[in-house]
């Protein structure tokens, strides 16, 4: 899920982010989440150097709904929250209206 390369920190999200999927997704994302906040000179080095990519890559999700979303948006709250400057990223054009149609756009950062 997470690719630390030292200078990158790209995190690959899959699968299915619908309601039937989404309680699978989040003792794995929340798993990774921790380790990356925990790992403290990894995560001082990611978030102070302004070279560092901080992508959220959501190409791999498979299904996605309101509960997906939500998920997703807690997560990206969370990691900026905590200094990282995460964007989401290869949002395929039907999850990026359903984003819209329940307002997490802002939220995510995408642009209409």
């Amino acid at each position: 899920m997470i690719n630390d390369t030292g200078e990158i920190l790209r995190i690959v999200l899959d699968g299915d982010w619908s309601m039937g999927g989404v309680a699978e997704k989040h003792p794995p994302l929340t798993e990774s989440l921790a380790r990356l906040l925990n790992a403290d000179a990894v995560a001082d080095q990611l978030k102070s150097s302004p070279d560092a990519v901080r992508e959220i890559d959501v190409s791999g999700i498979t299904g996605f709904d309101a509960c997906g979303c939500q998920l997703l948006a807690l997560f990206v709250r969370t990691l900026r929250q905590n200094g990282f400057n995460a964007h989401v990223s290869n949002v395929p054009d039907t999850f990026r209206s359903k984003i819209h149609c329940l307002g997490f756009d802002h939220e995510l950062n995408l642009p209409l």
